[in-house]
């Protein structure tokens, strides 16, 4: 039973992480389609999703391991570079969107310091980022943690290791979400306070402040939920290992399942609150809406010519 119910998840779980795949690939050609890859915000943007990308490629290549033959575990040092890449990745998404943050923040708050919002600046932060994750991730390599999951046909350091994932969740879950969470209270504290102490801005400006807050504020929200819901399913089953002694048997594909809901939520979010590419997605649609209302216009203006013509 518990056999068919995980054939049932993964299946479910790919299907899901499929589109995830389609939903940031198109974000990624998009950026690339613009041509101006010295925009921060969009080169941001290209950041965080190709991380997601590789996640969600990662997953897929586990979930085909899983219901195939367990390749991955043909080769044990293949197979655990195969987890780090997966965990580099997910490590990555997090430390993207503190980077989106930062950018925020400097363009909020710091504002006149024109050095902080300089293109190479965040490149250099973006190469920075992965350089950073992947040494910070690389010691559980060379520790042993890695191994081969028993319930699964891929390789990951195991719940059970309290200490392993304890260092983990430090590094990938809890410093970018402490920061993050940080960084927005600062710029939504700021927008506050400037409209408090604004004076001689007349009351539409004052309203455009308030809503802007409230845009905020919603984005902190949703952006911390799903970062939460991303990796809280692992803290609630390594709290139910702790207490029980050994890990519910369907963990890892519970974990995946959730995981590809939420990479599809994080990929309609990075279009929700990147005008840029919701401009160009639906420029096309706009465009061929407008040209289908042109063409009904002046068709009914013949059809009124030919009538006035006809009753003449």
């Amino acid at each position: 039973m518990l056999l068919t119910i995980a054939t049932i998840i993964g299946i479910l779980t790919w299907g899901f992480n499929f589109i995830a795949i389609l939903i940031f690939l198109s974000i990624i050609i998009g950026i690339q389609n613009r041509r101006d890859l010295h925009d921060i915000s969009l080169v941001l943007t290209y950041n965080t999703s190709f991380a997601a990308l590789l996640t969600c490629l990662a997953v897929s290549i586990m979930i085909i391991s899983n219901l195939s033959n367990g390749f991955l575990t043909f080769n044990f040092n293949f197979c655990c570079i195969c987890g780090l890449i997966y965990d580099v990745c997910q490590c990555s998404i997090y430390h993207s969107y503190y980077l989106q943050a930062f950018y925020r923040l400097c363009r909020v708050v710091f504002y006149k310091k024109k050095s902080l919002l300089s293109f190479s600046l965040f490149l250099t932060l973006i190469i920075g980022q992965w350089s950073l994750t992947i040494v910070a991730l690389l010691p559980p390599i060379f520790l042993g943690w890695y191994v081969h999951l028993s319930t699964e046909q891929y390789c990951l350091v195991p719940y059970t290791n309290l200490g392993a994932e304890l260092y983990h969740i430090i590094i990938l879950y809890m410093i970018p979400i402490v920061c993050i969470t940080i960084t927005y209270v600062w710029i939504t504290s700021f927008i506050r306070e400037s409209s408090r102490h604004s004076t001689t801005m007349l009351a539409i400006n004052q309203h455009q402040r308030n809503l802007r807050d409230l845009t905020v504020i919603k984005r902190i929200v949703v952006l911390i939920s799903i970062l939460i819901a991303l990796r809280g399913p692992t803290v609630v089953f390594m709290i139910y290992a702790s207490i029980v002694g050994h890990l519910y048997p369907l963990t890892f594909g519970i974990v995946g399942l959730i995981t590809s809901v939420c990479m599809i939520f994080m990929g309609i979010m990075l279009i929700h609150i990147t005008p840029k590419l919701r401009n160009n997605r639906f420029a096309s649609m706009v465009y061929h809406d407008n040209r289908i209302h042109a063409q009904q216009s002046m068709q009914q203006q013949q059809q009124q010519q030919t009538q006035q013509e006809q009753q003449q």
